[in-house]
């Protein structure tokens, strides 16, 4: 997963914009402007009306990192978002997700991808969730000869939005427990990019589900709150640290133990990669 994202470039901006005012360039990353008072250009959203299947066949006809000079209008349901929700509008102004045309596996990567009319996201409850269908705008491009991707696009329209579940209450921590609040409040105390010495056993339910991935490393990506507060657990293990080997061991309402040390990545906080594992769920599928 792209963790860190490279600055976007004005060729492409030049690209895809019509000139009404200057452009706001969001760069991943980026939050130097004030959001209320960026600049943005009235997006020209004329582009060629594809579908995905037909997006991915032209990248791949591309060679390695070739942008095509036309844009592509493409409408898909998000499969993954590869954008942790919680560093919008915190680290990253613009998100990265996967649409496929009707949910499946087969899928083209949107990457630095901007909100309705070229506007970056203000907040999180902006960012549109797995489940949500979407038209998005923009050029296609080959990464590295293997990967097709939609590249410096902005979303046109959201046709349908899914919403995050209502969330159920969380039951107080027991002895030796510490809440997502505590754990958050602990976690940014650290310096930068530090770990803490102990490890923590915090107590919360699981709100949103990144990534479980059963094939390869058997961890998870995923979000936990007290409904005060939330941490990310990154590529965590399962229960006892097992390996997750079903994405129903994981799911969004679980209340969850999580046994690990904190990190503090650039103000998020959260856990290192397999750092974590689960040592109590109500998950019945373990």
């Amino acid at each position: 997963m792209k963790k860190d994202f490279f600055i976007l470039t004005l060729l492409m901006a030049s690209m895809m914009f019509s000139c009404v005012e200057p452009a706001y360039i969001n760069g991943p990353g980026d939050n130097s402007h004030n959001l209320d008072t960026i600049p943005i250009t009235i997006p020209d959203t004329n582009g060629i009306v594809i579908s995905v299947d037909s997006a991915i066949a032209i990248c791949k006809s591309l060679p390695a990192d070739a942008v095509t000079g036309e844009l592509y209008k493409i409408s898909g349901i998000i499969t993954k978002n590869t954008t942790n929700p919680m560093n919008v509008p915190g680290s990253y102004t613009n998100i990265n997700f996967n649409i496929s045309d009707n949910g499946g596996k087969t899928y083209i990567a949107s990457y630095y991808t901007n909100n309705i009319n070229n506007r970056p996201f203000r907040k999180n409850a902006d960012v549109p969730r797995v489940g949500s269908k979407v038209t998005v705008l923009g050029a296609l491009t080959n990464y590295k000869g293997e990967t097709p991707e939609i590249k410096n696009g902005f979303i046109v329209r959201i046709d349908s939005m899914v919403a995050p579940p209502p969330f159920p209450g969380c039951p107080e921590p027991e002895e030796g427990e510490i809440s997502v609040s505590d754990a958050v409040e602990l976690a940014l105390q650290l310096q930068d990019q530090t770990e803490s010495k102990e490890s923590y056993d915090i107590k919360g339910v699981v709100t949103e589900i990144l990534n479980i991935d059963v094939a390869s490393y058997g961890n998870a990506e995923y979000i936990i709150s007290d409904g005060k507060a939330q941490f990310y657990v990154y590529r965590g293990k399962g229960l006892n640290n097992a390996k997750f080997t079903n994405t129903n061991q994981l799911l969004v309402n679980d209340t969850l133990t999580v046994r690990t040390r904190l990190y503090n990545y650039k103000g998020l906080p959260e856990t290192k990669a397999n750092a974590a594992q689960i040592i109590k769920t109500t998950n019945p599928n373990w």
